[in-house]
């Protein structure tokens, strides 16, 4: 399957048959979870889904919304799916630390053969600025391309794609007002989830640049 995006064609194409997936309930990695089910169902690959989520304390919203788009995935597109592994962090600069011990765990059992992640680049430095926060502690550049595959199993269809070219491919599948309300992108440390913070935190104001609109 080819998805035609302004920013970056997007090509799915594995035949592997236990595919993990990164979902953080945020918008990114929703939309790559439903190119993903389109990808298996329409394609007949016999593939498993395995969702991949990591809460992190004091703002665990990931697994709660993860799950919504999970369920969601299902309705459209049937139970393609294994058991969603989970773990939990504790502290900002272990957050990455704990996905990647997960998923190499999942490697290690032969529970998948692949994963995919939602990363996507940064908005234009010029945008990027406006925020006045810091922003995402990766090199997100949107001067630098990167590659989709990494070492055959790191699949990363956003890579060269920002907010604005996320917000194509939801209205590319029509699914803005059916998917899009389901996920959460705020990093505010609440237990409140019923609002996005809008403004208090980078992501909320990456989330609003992209789509124009919070939920």
């Amino acid at each position: 399957m080819i998805v035609k995006n302004t920013q970056q064609d997007i090509i799915f194409d594995t035949k592997k048959t236990k595919i993990g997936i990164k979902i953080s309930g945020g918008a990114d990695s929703a939309i790559v979870l439903y190119m993903l089910s389109k990808y298996v169902t329409e394609n007949n690959t016999g593939a498993k889904i395995i969702p991949i989520t990591v809460n992190h304390e004091g703002k665990d919203y990931q697994e709660q919304f993860a799950k919504q788009v999970v369920t969601h995935c299902k309705e459209v597109f049937g139970d393609i799916f294994e058991q969603h592994q989970t773990a939990r962090n504790y502290t900002p600069d272990t957050y990455a630390s704990t996905q990647q011990d997960l998923v190499e765990s999942l490697y290690e059992n032969n529970i998948i053969e692949c994963h995919y992640v939602g990363i996507t680049r940064d908005p234009p430095k010029d945008i990027v600025n406006t925020f006045g926060l810091k922003g995402p502690a990766d090199d997100r550049s949107p001067g630098q391309h990167r590659q989709q595959v990494l070492d055959n199993r790191v699949y990363r269809p956003l890579i060269n794609i920002d907010k604005k070219g996320v917000a194509e491919l939801y209205n590319t599948f029509d699914v803005m007002d059916t998917l899009f309300p389901l996920t959460r992108s705020c990093e505010e440390f609440t237990s409140n989830f019923s609002k996005h913070c809008e403004t208090g935190c980078w992501f909320c104001q990456e989330r609003y640049w992209g789509f124009g609109r919070y939920v």
